[in-house]
């Protein structure tokens, strides 16, 4: 019990006997001659019961609410510290809730492209973490490498030039300026229409990025 439950317990007590005691008991009783008697040894019998029995009731009361004021007082007191401390205990259900919520994260990450698993390699075009190679059943950017950086008509524009340079530089090569008679005759090839051939083939993949630009919106 605490200080101040004490304090009032003993408070409610002194007040409850203060109070209930009546009057007779607490007045001085000063006897004459004229009130020696049958009576007056009566009336003082009647007195005295009287306050000894206000008493009783005075101090059984006081007790009790004492005890009552103390007992409300230690249990605000256990209420406070027991909502001020109390730690928190996972339920059934909290369990189930984290569970649904860790499955369903879970889940959506796993259809995402950050996720890197074997089973989503796809031949020579595996996926890597957040570069798709094909994404509902079309190829992406990602598949031309750095030609994703340019746009279908530069690609279109570059796989025409490439396309006539390589084939001016095969047909040079062969038929309008033959190599092949000069060098047996004691010349020399001419380099740039070797070069120029190799731009042939190149163009052919121009023209593939240039369709795969296109089919992104690029």
């Amino acid at each position: 019990m605490s200080r101040w439950a004490t304090v009032a317990a003993a408070a409610t007590l002194v007040a409850g006997v203060a109070f209930l005691t009546p009057p007779s008991a607490r007045a001085p009783v000063t006897a004459t001659a004229e009130h020696v008697g049958v009576h007056g040894g009566a009336q003082s019998n009647a007195g005295s019961s009287s306050g000894s029995w206000g008493a009783t009731v005075g101090v059984v009361l006081g007790a009790h609410l004492g005890l009552a004021a103390a007992w409300r007082t230690r249990a605000t007191a256990a209420r406070a510290e027991k909502t001020e401390g109390k730690k928190y205990v996972e339920t059934i259900a909290d369990q189930r809730l984290f569970e649904q919520v860790y499955l369903q994260y879970t889940s959506e990450y796993l259809k995402g492209p950050l996720y890197w698993h074997p089973n989503k390699l796809q031949g020579w075009l595996p996926d890597y973490p957040g570069t798709p190679m094909i994404k509902e059943g079309k190829y992406t950017s990602h598949v031309i490498g750095n030609l994703k950086a340019f746009s279908s008509n530069e690609l279109a524009f570059l796989s025409m030039l490439f396309f006539g340079v390589g084939l001016y530089g095969n047909l040079q090569f062969d038929y309008y300026d033959p190599q092949w008679a000069k060098v047996d005759a004691g010349g020399f090839f001419n380099v740039s229409y070797i070069v120029e051939s190799f731009l042939l083939p190149i163009s052919f993949f121009m023209h593939i990025a240039c369709y795969i630009q296109r089919q992104n919106g690029k």
